[in-house]
């Protein structure tokens, strides 16, 4: 099977298998027709908004965003183990060096987009029928 498809399909499985709890935990389907589309919209926005974040997280990081954060927490933390300095990349520069060589793309993580905006499409559909029904 093919890796990409298999990320998807992945995926897709999770966001489907927290579609369902929350809809178990909701006493699914309700009285009314616009109270169990209420639940549709709620439980596609949690797996929607959860993968496009995560997503969203992933590009950011790729693009160098938090390289400032992550050196500083990491500077931070060796300075509280005896020597653990003397072990460090050294300067922000060599950190900023070794970061790019072993950079990741972020097209890799492309696939948890496309998961959260399909949720977050399935939302918009039950939301509109929750207004029209």
């Amino acid at each position: 099977m093919n890796k990409k498809l298999l990320k998807y399909a992945a995926s897709f499985l999770l966001g489907g298998g927290l579609f369902l709890f929350y809809l178990l935990r909701q006493k699914f389907p309700a009285a009314e027709a616009s109270e169990s589309c209420r639940m549709l919209a709620d439980a596609a926005t949690i797996p929607g908004l959860l993968f496009a974040c995560a997503g969203a997280l992933c590009w950011a990081s790729s693009q160098g965003a938090l390289d400032g954060i992550t050196y500083a927490l990491g500077h931070f933390f060796r300075g509280l183990i005896p020597g653990g300095l003397t072990q460090g990349e050294g300067t922000y520069a060599d950190y900023l060096e070794k970061r790019r060589e072993k950079k990741t793309r972020w097209k890799a993580y492309g696939f948890l987009l496309v998961t959260g905006f399909v949720f977050l499409a399935v939302a918009a559909l039950f939301i509109v029928l929750y207004y029209v029904v």
